[in-house]
């Protein structure tokens, strides 16, 4: 083979590399998008999880770490909700505190409302608008909880 054709073939090679790795950093976005979602919706079942296994009733070691484990997510999903409710209260805009709202009502608080009642308590947003709200709330809950990597930014420029 010749110097210019050996060339020729990295270059295919390592841009077919670098596409793959883009699929493959989406991939991982999706993914945490989705596990906040997944958090989100089951929220209030992992708080009443960890406030009702009582250790003592346990016999097993591996129930009782997973017990360890959820109390350790759950305080950290608490410290990160508390971030965000703080952000989006001390935001400029408005609709990004109704970020905080849509999330909480939705998901958080006792109250279990429909989103026609949430989205009138937002002062009736149409359900699209709410669902815009959730969206951008579970992606800046992934940023906060996730640190750097839900956000990609090790991501090459194009």
């Amino acid at each position: 083979m010749q110097k210019e054709e050996i060339a020729e073939i990295a270059r295919i090679a390592a841009v077919e590399a670098l596409a793959k790795r883009d699929s493959i950093v989406k991939e991982e976005l999706d993914a945490r998008y989705h596990d906040v979602k997944l958090l989100m919706k089951n929220y209030r079942k992992l708080k009443a999880h960890y406030a009702h296994v009582s250790p003592e009733a346990l016999e097993v070691n591996a129930i009782c770490s997973l017990k360890r484990k959820t109390g350790l997510m759950m305080s950290h999903v608490d410290r990160m909700l508390s971030a965000y409710k703080a952000l989006c209260e001390s935001a400029v805009e408005r609709h990004e505190a109704m970020r905080w709202d849509a999330l909480y009502m939705r998901y958080i608080s006792d109250e279990r409302l429909t989103i026609d009642d949430i989205a009138a308590r937002l002062g009736d947003v149409d359900r699209r608008t709410f669902y815009r709200y959730i969206d951008r709330a579970f992606e800046d809950m992934a940023v906060l909880l996730f640190g750097i990597e839900a956000i990609g930014t090790w991501k090459p420029k194009k």
